[in-house]
């Protein structure tokens, strides 16, 4: 009577249900596990997309400095920090003119 029990426990617990592999279709877990197998594709999509965030990062600091510096130049004329900021200013100029 335990052997019976054991044999339907195990029956119970494998999954043959088409249901359950329905499931795992519309999840892509085998597109998953055919990706997990293969370590080189894996290194390479990981390496574009750490190319792909560099330049994203790059792209965006470009354009932030770009504002602050534009949002600087009309804040030239606040009395305390006019004077810092038309000397970063100056700056920036330089090495513009340096480089051009």
């Amino acid at each position: 009577m335990s052997e019976n029990k054991e044999s339907s426990k195990q029956k119970s617990e494998t999954p043959e249900s088409p249901e359950l592999f329905k499931k795992f279709d519309f999840w892509g877990i085998s597109e998953f596990i055919t990706f997990l197998k293969n370590p080189t594709r894996i290194f390479f999509l990981n390496l574009l997309a750490g190319i792909g965030r560099g330049l994203g990062f790059a792209i965006g600091f470009t354009i932030l400095a770009a504002i602050v510096i534009i949002l600087m130049r009309n804040a030239v004329s606040v009395p305390v920090i006019g004077t810092y900021i038309a000397k970063i200013l100056e700056f920036v100029d330089a090495q513009k003119q340096m480089y051009h």
